[in-house]
Formats: C-alpha cells, structure tokens, sequence
C-alpha cells in the first residue's frame, strides 16, 4: 500500500482517542496575551573570539579522531552549542576530549563514542542521539590503530589541550555580562506591555542548553540584586539548594494529597511552588521545556538559542499559555559578530514567527518543516561547510527560498490533516460557559459538605473554606485540619469530590432516609431568571427521584426524574433538575401518588436503556475493527519473518554446498543449524499468533455476550410534593 493509504488507516486508528484543537481556533473562546520579543546583542572579547576561530577551524578539518564517526554531525553541533552558550561549558569538553583521544593512544583503539562530559552537562544527549541517528557513510572503527593514526592522534591532542588552556583562562564571558542588562530590560518592557506587569509579581525564566552554563549564571547573578532570588532547575536537582527546597516542601505539605510520592514529580513541583512564592529568576536547563506550567512567569530569556524551532515553541510556551494574564516578553541573545548566528535568528522570528504575536510559532509552519532535527542539520551543515560571510549569505539566502517553498507548499496540506483531526463538538463545547457549569457543581459538593459536617467543622463566613475539628468517620483515617475549595490552594487541603473526605460525605449524604414532604420553591426571590421554570410559577405538583441501575459487564447508574403538576401535564428533567436552583422551605408530610409518574419513568428508562445498547454497539463495531487490525498487523509481521527467515536459511545452505574447504563446510553447517531452528521458532511463533488471534476474537464475543446480559434495579432517592411562588 501507498504512504496516504497508511496514514488513512492509522488516522482512522487514532481518531477515537486522538483530537487536535489549536490555538488560534479557541481564540475566540479563550483569550491568549500577546508575546514580545527583544534582542540582547553582545560582542565577544578578543580572546573569546579566537578561541571561537580556532575551535571552529578545528571542526571543519578532515579527519578528526576525537569525534566518534557514527556521530561526527551531532557531536559537531554540540560543541558549537557549547562554544555558543560559555566558555566554562566548553572547556570541560575540550578537557573530556582530549582524555578520550590519550586513552584511545593507550587501548590502540578509535574513539568509538562522546566523553561523558557531554552527556553530564547536554541535557537530553541521548534522545539527541537518537533523533540524529548514526550517519551513514561512517567508516569502521574496529581496526587497531596505525603508527600514523596514533601520531595524528596525539597531535590532535595537544591542540584540543591548547583550545583547553585558552577557555580556561578566560573569566569573564561578554554573554553574561550583559546578562543582568537583559533582565532589566525585560522586567522595563513587561511593565510597559499592552497588559503590564507590576513590578513585585515578574518572574523571569532563562533557558540554557548546559548545566556548567546554568551554575556560572547562577554565580553571576549572586553578585546582584537578585541574590537570593534565583532557583535552579535540571534533569538531576541534586544542588544543595533544590534539595533544601525540596525538604522544606514536604515537610510544608506533610499529611496533604500534594505530595504525589514520587520524588522526581516532588522535586519537581517543589521547585516550580518556590519560583512562584519565594524567586523572581528561574534558571533552568532543557528540562523545564516540557511538563511544567508556569504562566505565573512572564519573561522568557533565551540564553541559549536551540536551532529547533519546536523546542523554541516548547520553551515559550512554558509561560505564554492558558491562565497567563500578562503579556510575555521573550529576550534572545544575539553574537552580533556572528554572521550565521545573525542569519539564524532571523529565520527563527521573521519566517517561524517564534517571537511576536498571540499565537507563536504557527501550527501550519511547523508541521511543513515536518521534523526540527532535520532543520538543525541544514543550519549546522552551513556552520560546518561556510568559512566566509559571503559563503554564509549565500548559503543562508538559499535556504531561506528553500523554506518558503515547502512552508507554501504544505500550509494547506497540514491545513487539512489539523483540521480533519479537529472535532467541531469540542467547539460547541468551549462556548458553553464552562466555568459555571464547574462553579455550580462544586456549589452543590460545598451546600452537601455543610449540611453533613455541620455538627463537626468551622465553616467560613465568606469563600469555601472549613476546618474540621472532628473526624465523623471514625472507621476511616480522614486528616483533620482546614480545607478549601478552589485553585492553586496553598494553605489547606485541596477539597475537591475525588478528595477521601469528600468521598465519605457523599456517601453518608446518599445514605440518609427521606420521607415524602412538601417543598416550596421559590422563584419570585430568587434573583435568578430561569425562563424553563416561567411556566411553573402559581403552580405545584410532585416530583420523584429514582435511580435505575444497570449491571452487566459494567455497572452504570442513571437518576431519573420524573415530575407532574396538580392539572396532570409532566415536567420534563430539566425543569425537574432547575427546581432545585432555587431557594426552597419544607413543610409537613406529603401526599404522593407514584402512579401519576408510571408512563414517564417507562419513557426515561427505555431511553436510559436505548442509549446503552448504542454505546454497546459502538463498543463492538470498534473493538471488532481494532483486533481484525491488531490481527492483520501481527500476522503480516510473522510472515515477513518467516519469509526472511526461509530465504536466509536458502542462501546459507547454497553457500555451504559451494563451500571450497571441509571446515569451512563445518562452520557453515552449523549456521545452517541456527537458521534452520530460528526457521523453526518463528513458524511457531506464527502458529502461536494464530491461536491468539482467535482467542482475542473469541473474547470479543464473550464481552459482547456479557453485555447482553443485564440486570436492571431502580431505588427511589426521595418524592415530594412541590409548589412554586
């Protein structure tokens, strides 16, 4: 099959569990500040600058036996970061380098991978790795060492200790003096946005592709106004600061549902509550691009520029997202010496739109680059191959071109594949006001825990908040203490309906008896204007609650309302539910007769029911399809192995057959041997699919069965006699 015929089917595949919405299509829904950007420029010093010369002349030689062959372009490109980021952070790898190339002199053996000095400061060198791939046109690297390979060698590795020497000596970056300068100016254009910040609520986040970077900024702005103020974030946190922070955090939030037990997770969270209450500067590593929300921020300073402009688009997005309520100002660092870093900087804001705007990056752009990797391939091969502005210029101008080819070409491609993926109903949805729908079932949690815990908790006068003096469920461990409802709660445990306390009032809640009484509701007072109840006003009635459970291979519950009014016309379930909107008083026993609400409780259970054998259906169609897939996909995997399998052990029979010598006859023989039993397991294995395959068909069968198999029961939760003023 061709390319678009499998990416239908794995689209088909998806489409259940898979829903794309983008940015710019719930603008109208949700509103996004707007992003600003700022150039810090800085000019290296001389010696900075030479030792950029010579490490970059050195990367564009021949042959190099410090760099393994299989990752040459990868580890090319990390030194250049390196160089680009700090002295501090490329010296350690010059250092790392030129270790591996002694000890390649002394086990005669070619360096075969990076020092561990790149992995311990890059974070994320392995998926790097991985992503990059090996190159293809590697030679070998299993051949011992020529006398003239080891004299190249250790030639290399004294210019490697010379490069080592030079970083070392220079102290003072130009890059991080003009650190504190770009803060400023930062924090200055954030309180002069469309929609300012105040001064004691900005926060700055900086990116940096090294630790060794990360700690000399952290040293640096030690010697600043912001001493104190600074916190760090990695892959490993394993500073004395982050570990005191972390202590301080669980010994803070012991005994609460805020600390989830894992202490990656803890850390983690423990670092982002201390950049929000306790820092103003965050100073953080790769790993802090993916998997935090810190809209409370609003500067993101990009110390070190990635080449790719989805892990750009990932930083950013850190801070300009959802629940942001400032505009954020991005501060991009700038070599103004550096033709190509100029070039790239242009690319990345004037045709990924990386900086400005509401939305970013668009969605359409980046999919028509289709993977970052490759775009940071083409700008290290001009890195790699240009050698004077003119060559640069060009090179840069060509890809530019390039660029704007393929973005044009596959914006309404990508267009289409987004949108095909867009489900109109989670539009429908965002327009509803979700927020009170949120409010009024947590209003409903709140009245229920009042009414139950009344005799046990303080209750605020004003919010939701309560202390719980006593623990009314003694067979169960429930914290006492104080309690909130909300968001983002710091100074109690977070209430909410999946909390145990909450559990427990619900439960006792649904346990309580209730007898038939009459309940006036009132309308008139209520301030609320609820047009479904307009026609109920004068009137009264009664009302039932029931709820019907369904059990077969799951269990679901549905509460059915049913009501009537004294002239014998029905209410329907949502003038049922609306009457319990409004401000009601009960008074004595009521008179109820269930057989005026007989036909409508028929109608909502075959309804309840009706929805359920649909759902059933819909289940089977697509449990049916996935295991015909699963089925199709494995078998075809086994045949392929087979046939593989059958033509290996062909040609090895043909080559011992044409064996020129007895022991060469011998040896082939036995891989004969080999092959033949790997013929034999995957054959097996096929036979072993098989009997799986239909097993899993076979327990479809027995599911759907199962699910034709219900049990129905119905509880009558409360009647009452009803009446409107």
């Amino acid at each position: 099959r061709n390319n678009e015929e499998v990416f239908a089917e794995l689209k088909q595949r998806l489409a259940p569990i898979c829903k794309c919405t983008l940015r710019r299509q719930v603008l109208e829904y949700i509103k996004y500040t707007t992003r600003h950007a700022l150039v810090q420029e800085f000019v290296p010093s001389d010696d900075e600058q030479k030792l950029y010369d010579l490490v970059s002349e050195y990367l564009q030689g021949g042959e190099l036996h410090a760099l393994p062959n299989a990752q040459r372009q990868l580890m090319t490109l990390i030194l250049r970061k390196l160089l680009a980021s700090s002295t501090f952070a490329v010296a350690n790898t010059l250092d790392g380098l030129a270790k591996k190339l002694e000890n390649a002199v002394k086990m005669s053996e070619a360096v075969d991978a990076p020092p561990e000095e790149v992995a311990n400061d890059i974070e994320g060198f392995e998926e790097q790795a991985d992503e990059w791939g090996e190159e293809e046109d590697a030679p070998a690297e299993s051949a011992p060492l020529t006398a003239d390979q080891i004299k190249s060698i250790k030639a290399e590795t004294e210019q490697l200790r010379s490069f080592h020497e030079l970083a070392t000596s220079i102290e003072k970056n130009s890059k991080g003096g003009t650190l504190l300068m770009a803060l400023r100016r930062g924090f200055e254009a954030s309180e002069h946005a469309e929609k300012p910040v105040p001064r004691l609520q900005q926060k700055a986040l900086i990116f940096t592709e090294s630790r060794r970077t990360q700690d000399y900024l952290f040293r640096l702005l030690q010697d600043t106004e912001f001493k104190g103020k600074v916190v760090l974030f990695n892959g490993s946190n394993n500073d004395p600061q982050s570990k005191a922070i972390y202590s301080a955090w669980l010994k803070k939030h012991a005994g609460t549902d805020k600390i989830a037990g894992s202490p990656t997770a803890d850390m983690r969270q423990a670092l982002v509550d201390y950049f929000r209450n306790e820092a103003v500067i965050m100073i953080a590593t790769e790993a802090a691009a993916e998997g935090v929300n810190l809209q409370f921020c609003n500067l993101v300073v990009n110390y070190d520029l990635p080449w790719n402009p989805q892990r750009i688009e990932q930083r950013i997005g850190r801070c300009h997202r959802y629940g942001q309520q400032f505009d954020v100002v991005v501060v991009n660092f700038l070599n103004k010496a550096n033709a190509a870093d100029v070039r790239v900087h242009q690319l990345l804001g004037e045709k990924f739109k990386l900086f400005d705007g509401v939305f970013g990056a668009s969605d359409e752009v980046l999919g028509a680059i289709e993977s970052g990797v490759d775009f940071e391939k083409r700008i290290a091969a001009i890195y790699q191959n240009c050698r004077t502005p003119q060559q640069i210029e060009f090179e840069f101008n060509k890809l530019q071109t390039e660029l704007e080819s393929e973005i044009a070409a596959g914006k309404e491609t990508a267009q289409q594949l987004l949108l095909s993926n867009f489900d109109q109903e989670v539009i429908e949805r965002v327009k509803i006001d979700t927020k009170s729908v949120l409010d009024k079932f947590n209003d409903r949690l709140w009245q229920v825990t009042r009414h139950t815990l009344r005799d046990y908790a303080e209750f605020e006068p004003e919010g939701f908040g309560f202390m719980l003096r006593i623990n009314p469920f003694t067979e169960e461990t429930i914290n006492r203490g104080p309690y909130r409802m909300g968001k983002n709660v710091e100074d109690a445990n977070l209430y909410r309906v999946g909390h145990p306390l909450a559990q427990r009032v619900l439960n006792r809640a649904k346990a309580m008896p209730t007898t038939p009484v009459t309940v006036t509701f009132n309308l008139s007072k209520s301030g609320k204007n609820i047009a479904v109840l307009d026609r109920l006003k004068s009137k009264s009635g009664t009302l039932e609650l029931r709820r019907v459970t369904v059990a077969s291979v799951d269990t679901e519950d549905r509460l059915i309302f049913t009501g009537v009014d004294d002239d014998g016309k029905p209410l329907d379930a949502e003038q049922c539910r609306r009457l319990f909107d409004l401000p009601a008083t009960t008074s004595g026993d009521a008179v109820f007769s269930a057989e005026h609400h007989t036909h409508q409780r028929l109608v909502e259970r075959k309804t309840f029911l009706d929805e359920i054998d649909k759902r059933n259906r819909k289940w089977f169609e697509q449990r049916t399809s996935s295991v015909e897939a699963w089925a199709s996909d494995k078998q075809t995997l086994l045949r392929s192995m087979v046939a593989e399998a059958e033509t290996a052990l062909n040609d090895m029979r043909k080559a011992a057959r044409l064996a020129p010598t007895m022991p060469e006859q011998v040896r082939l023989q036995g891989d004969v041997k080999k092959l033949a039993a790997a013929l034999e397991q995957a054959e097996d294995e096929w036979r072993a699919a098989r009997k799986e395959v239909a097993r899993e068909r076979d327990k479809v069968l027995d599911d759907a069965a199962a699910r034709l198999h219900q049990t129905l029961s119905e509880e009558t939760i409360f009647e009452i006699a009803w009446s409107v003023v």
